[in-house]
């Protein structure tokens, strides 16, 4: 009976330690480690797009439907300010030289909204047209281009708009055959922008020399072409669509789709850290899609976290080795901003 007993009993034991090594395992190999949730009670609607200021400790968010840029502390998430009287924010770009945050605000015939960035005052408006949301920024030439118009303007072509950031003014207006214009990507090496064309699928080349489409790639694997992160050192370009979900690769030499891979459903936001070469995907659906890249040809899925209701908006700090998500207020539970860990 004794060494029954002691045969159970090692047995048992050999079984637990397995069972602790797979939970340590699996947890070693998790994409995302969740540190904190922090509700956000009274926010109401959907989000759009994070912004952050490294240097102050401030995270910025474009609560569009809810009419306020919330800031919260960077590290605490606490929050520290609502900004008000915005109709409806959608991308954010505070710009530490001249100490001012600039709001894309779709609302009231579209408008960037130019703030003081230390006591959040109003200091003018520059004007847009209908359905200005998705932003790119240029810290070197202090430009900021911003996708407004089309459909909503009642037009079937939009315009990215570029404005001096040391001036806050305007310089000019960029014109595309396309009535939705979605997420762009800056390419250092040869001016290039590049702009997700939605309602056409395609992805338009602008040359900002000269301010104009140097021509247009269609999208065959990827469709409803949302965001669009870029990978320069590489020659590559990350798009994700929607409906049904995907996270796609092009080759910016030749404007080839070389891989796809399947994803949740509802992207919104695409962040890439070369440092790790992952590359995070949030989605409505309620998860954080991770991905590798292997090499500039070859990614593979790592995994999944998840997030809740409409938790398409994500923003990597790869400087803290953090990864935010917000979704947004369903039933009794409130919107809430996830906090992740991305060390690996």
């Amino acid at each position: 009976m004794r060494s029954i007993l002691a045969l159970l009993s090692v047995g048992l034991t050999a079984a637990l330690s397995c069972t602790a090594f797979s939970a340590t395992s699996s947890e070693a190999a998790a994409p995302l480690r969740l540190i904190k949730t922090v509700d956000l009670p009274g926010v109401e609607g959907d989000f759009d797009h994070f912004a952050v200021d490294l240097k102050g400790n401030r995270l910025f968010l474009a609560a569009e439907e809810h009419h306020t840029v919330e800031v919260f502390d960077l590290q605490t998430v606490k929050p520290v300010h609502s900004i008000a009287g915005l109709d409806t924010p959608h991308s954010i770009l505070y710009a530490p030289d001249v100490n001012r945050i600039f709001v894309v605000d779709g609302g009231k015939g579209g408008s960037c909204e130019v703030l003081d960035g230390t006591t959040y005052k109003h200091i003018k408006s520059i004007k847009l047209s209908e359905d200005a949301d998705a932003l790119v920024y240029d810290p070197n030439g202090h430009l900021l281009y911003i996708g407004n118009g089309g459909k909503e303007a009642g037009n079937d072509f939009s315009l990215v708009t570029v404005i001096d950031t040391a001036k806050s003014e305007k310089v000019t207006d960029i014109k595309l055959p396309s009535g939705n214009l979605e997420a762009m990507a800056l390419q250092r090496g040869d001016g290039m922008l590049y702009v997700n064309m939605r309602d056409k699928n395609q992805i338009g080349l602008v040359d900002r020399k000269t301010g104009k489409l140097k021509s247009t790639w269609q999208l065959t694997k990827v469709a409803h072409n949302t965001p669009m992160v870029l990978d320069e050192s590489n020659h590559r370009l990350f798009v994700a669509g929607r409906k049904p979900g995907v996270f796609g690769v092009l080759d910016t030499t030749s404007g080839k789709e070389i891989a796809t891979l399947p994803a949740a459903d509802g992207v919104d936001d695409m962040s890439f850290d070369p440092a790790t070469k992952r590359i995070y995907m949030a989605c409505a659906e309620g998860f954080v899609n991770v991905y590798r890249q292997v090499d500039a040809d070859h990614y593979e899925a790592v995994g999944k976290a998840a997030t809740g209701n409409r938790g398409k908006i994500g923003l990597l700090v790869p400087e803290l080795h953090r990864y935010y998500v917000v979704t947004s207020k369903k039933d009794s539970t409130p919107a809430r901003i996830f906090v992740f860990d991305t060390a690996q």
